[in-house]
């Protein structure tokens, strides 16, 4: 049985394969896995381990998973075509979302939100992982850490 505790390139691309369900005419090569993987790696707070060794194994994938929707790129050999370009639209990755909207009115009406400060300090790059499920994963399990997150 593998050690859950520690994330490994094999078992990304099974997460790939099985949680993601990506076709397999459209898994990337695995120089993409492999970028993806080790940015998540790299990223995702190692202290995670000391709570339980497998929710840190899946941050590792989801962070990547997130990751893998944002870079993937199609080629002309993609079945089916066109994958990634479809689900970054079905998800609505395409558009550039800089910051939460917090009030908007026009002349006869007026609606506000209170922005969480969980929310007031997010990144680009969390900004994004909140448009897929993976990335959301990623995020809810970091804010339950604590504020300062995202830092081996």
């Amino acid at each position: 049985m593998p050690d859950e505790s520690t994330p490994t390139p094999e078992g990304f691309q099974a997460f790939v394969r099985d949680i993601m369900q990506v076709p397999g005419g459209a898994v990337p090569p695995g120089g993409v896995l492999g970028m993806v993987f080790r940015l998540a790696n790299d990223l995702v707070i190692r202290d995670l381990r000391l709570i339980d060794g497998s929710l840190y194994t899946d941050c590792v994938y989801n962070l990547a998973a997130s990751y893998l929707l944002k870079f993937a790129q199609d080629t002309t050999s993609s079945t089916p075509p066109g994958y990634w370009a479809k689900v970054r639209e079905q998800l609505g990755m395409n558009s550039t979302t800089p910051g939460l909207i917090q009030s908007s009115s026009d002349n006869g009406t007026s609606q506000s939100w209170m922005i969480p400060d969980s929310l007031k300090n997010l990144s680009l790059a969390d900004l994004d992982a909140m448009k897929n499920p993976y990335g959301q994963f990623y995020l809810s399990i970091m804010q339950q850490y604590g504020s300062v997150w995202g830092w081996a």
